[in-house]
């Protein structure tokens, strides 16, 4: 994986680190929060693989294809995340929203054009060849619908065109991690417990 890619995906995990120690969290809280259904994750990557192998399909039936992979990882994706915000705190239900709201941003564009379109002045703003696809972005045509949606902010220092939609999902990540930070952990739990009151007759041991 090159640096780039890192940096887009870790930055905000380490925004949110940071963040979540500047108010008085800690990493060791994690573990504390049970995630549901974490099956649904591996579906979907596994769904996800399946849609960048159909990358050299061509025509129509390769669009269609794509489209629905990509739209049936998506939802597995959204509907764990909505699984996983029930009974949460306000600030954790709050992250997960961003992701919703990111994810769908997302989909859409790529699911009514087949691929993420991005901007070639976008691009060439952030250094990037002219024309480049990949199996998840292709260059806006005059056919390209809803542009607006997809890759238009370039990122120069990092060679990289991100969407809204990838704003809102960085935002969502370093609002998650640095909520979970502040997670009651075992202890903390069982400080807060009451300490319970001895039958009648019987003895501490």
């Amino acid at each position: 994986m090159g640096v780039t890619p890192l940096i887009l995906f870790g930055g905000p995990v380490a925004v949110g680190t940071l963040a979540g120690y500047l108010s008085g969290g800690r990493l060791r809280r994690l573990p504390a929060v049970r995630l549901r259904r974490l099956w649904l994750l591996w579906v979907a990557a596994a769904v996800q693989v399946a849609q960048l192998s159909t990358a050299g399909l061509p025509g129509a039936a390769g669009r269609h294809l794509r489209a629905s992979l990509l739209g049936l990882a998506i939802a597995l994706a959204l509907f764990w995340l909505v699984v996983n915000a029930r009974g949460r705190t306000r600030p954790l239900q709050i992250g997960v929203e961003l992701a919703l709201a990111g994810a769908v941003l997302n989909a859409v564009p790529i699911a009514i054009n087949g691929r993420m379109p991005y901007s070639p002045s976008a691009a060439a703003v952030a250094g990037l060849r002219a024309g480049f696809r990949t199996a998840k972005n292709v260059p806006a045509e005059h056919s390209t619908r809803l542009l607006a949606l997809g890759d238009i902010i370039p990122v120069p220092p990092l060679h990289a065109v991100v969407s809204i939609g990838d704003v809102l999902l960085a935002i969502a990540a370093a609002l998650l991690v640095a909520t979970a930070m502040h997670h009651p952990d075992n202890a903390a739990r069982e400080r807060n417990q009451p300490c319970p009151t001895p039958a009648p007759g019987s003895a501490w041991r």
